[in-house]
């Protein structure tokens, strides 16, 4: 639909016209300006680098990387021409190559970034900043990675593939900018046409339901939770095992996460560097922190001897504060007796989908014992 000029006479359309028809290049103008902008394309996002390439044995680049609120890594994939070409095939790509990358990674990454551009604010403290963090979460951090698609328009080919990736839980969306010429300069309507801004909320449930109904054919009856460890970031595995819970909470995702838990399900506790050191049944589910009163004890768990320290956000915000369930044991371990280190799941909570994975859990947790307290 075009852009209306209005009038006391007439509604005039604007012509539209094309970025190559005023010189706009597609890296030196158009990239450049997105990138100071880039909240026209994808609100909420810190640019991290352009042009980022660092793998092996690859040329490709990048266009835009970037960080949400959410600590999603952000995938932005730039064409100034009318079809946009096979740029999801392209993207997909690269959202598999950056998806291992760290918090301490993405900070250097985001440093030789702003050493290019002569900017002087310091990497750490402004990424920490724009995700509202205290300290860095490595368990919190690009557990996602989005796409996003910017071109002068899109292929029915490329749209089908984009609605059948999203529907089968990728996040990928379509921005289409329009050029339209004024006859005194340039003009952009940018509009995102993958998901429609009124659909996507709808978009969302449906894909949600369909990922769930998915993993109920294949769920295998057990869970993989992510214990999140660093005492100054609010949470201890030594915590955990002692007062037997497990939690997760710093935004509304992982609040939404940890209400999935059913008295009676049977998860694998995993810490980050270590490995699987537990296996218990959940006993009863999970409330807000503050409220949470472990089995045995008298006061709500903020007020018992913790290793961890108390956050404010960990308590007090109901956008951010974490959720406790609480679980029964039947083997936890040190951190030093870990197992499987290499073969954890993404993501703070999922279900397990490999019987062949839960049958070697077995092996090292067993399925009848009680915890041990080694």
């Amino acid at each position: 639909m075009p852009i209306f000029r209005l009038t006391k006479d007439a509604i005039q359309p604007l012509p539209e016209t094309s970025f190559p028809a005023h010189g706009i290049k597609e890296r030196g103008d158009l990239q450049r300006l997105l990138r100071a902008n880039i909240d026209v394309v994808a609100p909420d996002v810190l640019v991290i680098a352009e042009e980022f390439a660092e793998w092996e044995d690859s040329k490709r680049r990048i266009d835009l990387l970037g960080v949400d609120r959410s600590a999603n890594l952000v995938v932005i994939e730039l064409k100034r021409g009318d079809e946009g070409g096979h740029m999801e095939l392209q993207a997909i790509r690269y959202a598999a190559m950056v998806s291992k990358m760290t918090f301490d990674h993405a900070v250097d990454v985001f440093r030789s970034f702003l050493d290019r551009l002569g900017d002087k604010r310091d990497a750490r403290g402004s990424v920490l900043e724009f995700l509202g963090w205290d300290e860095p979460h490595e368990d919190r951090f690009a557990q996602e990675v989005r796409i996003v698609l910017v071109s002068g328009d899109f292929s029915r080919e490329l749209t089908t593939a984009v609605l059948w990736l999203n529907e089968h839980e990728m996040d990928i969306q379509c921005v289409r900018l329009k050029p339209y010429d004024s006859g005194q300069g340039v003009f952009i309507d940018a509009q995102k046409i993958i998901p429609l801004p009124e659909a996507s909320e709808y978009q969302e449930r449906v894909r949600h339901k369909a990922v769930e109904e998915r993993e109920a054919r294949k769920d295998t009856g057990y869970w993989f939770m992510n214990t999140g460890d660093g005492p100054d970031g609010g949470r201890a595995w030594e915590d955990s095992r002692k007062y037997g819970f497990m939690r997760a909470g710093g935004g509304r995702r992982y609040i939404e996460a940890a209400k999935k838990l059913k008295v009676g399900d049977k998860l694998f506790a995993y810490l980050s560097g270590h490995g699987y050191v537990g296996f218990g049944e959940v006993t009863a589910e999970a409330v807000p922190l503050k409220d949470f009163i472990p089995a045995g004890q008298a006061r709500p768990l903020p007020e018992l001897e913790l290793i961890a320290k108390m956050r404010p956000d960990n308590l007090n915000d109901p956008e951010k504060w974490d959720m406790c369930a609480e679980v029964k044991w039947i083997r936890a371990v040190g951190r030093d007796q870990g197992v499987l280190k290499s073969r954890a799941h993404l993501g703070t909570l999922s279900r397990i989908k490999q019987p062949d994975l839960v049958a070697e859990l077995l092996k090292h947790f067993g399925s009848e014992r009680t915890a041990d307290g080694e």
